[in-house]
């Protein structure tokens, strides 16, 4: 009787598990889809940011777009997944455009977190915000 009864309490934890894992439980977070926006920048100021990522693993691919009274700026997403944090690296379309590192945390459906160009002529810094549409 007691072995019938461990079996059902295995059977009803083991289908319990299944349905987590399948409901992204303990698959994590899914970042595919449509993120947008508030971006603030060192050089351009305040703007709008959207980003289109999809996921496969831990790995993030897609494009960006940010929009600031002084112009547009994107191009392509490269990234990982770490837990709730977020790097991407920003690859703008402009050859003469500066590349940027984003370090981001989730909370909920946003991602918040701070950038930084490199390999550029000046010194660009900002934040964002995004959220999941």
């Amino acid at each position: 009787m007691k072995f019938l009864r461990l079996t059902a309490i295995s059977l009803t934890a083991a289908i319990a598990l299944t349905a987590c894992v399948s409901s992204g439980g303990l698959a994590g977070y899914n970042y595919s889809g449509s993120w947008a926006g508030a971006i603030e920048d060192s050089v351009a100021g305040s703007g709008s940011v959207t980003v289109t990522v999809t996921q496969s693993g831990a790995d993030l691919a897609g494009t960006w777009q940010a929009v600031f009274d002084s112009g547009t700026n994107g191009g392509s997403a490269i990234g990982i997944v770490n837990g709730s944090q977020v790097v991407l690296e920003l690859q703008p379309a402009s050859a003469t455009a500066c590349p940027y590192n984003v370090v981001a945390t989730r909370s909920g459906d946003t991602l918040s977190g701070n950038y930084s160009a490199f390999s550029c002529s000046i010194s660009i810094t900002g934040t964002l915000s995004i959220t999941k549409q």
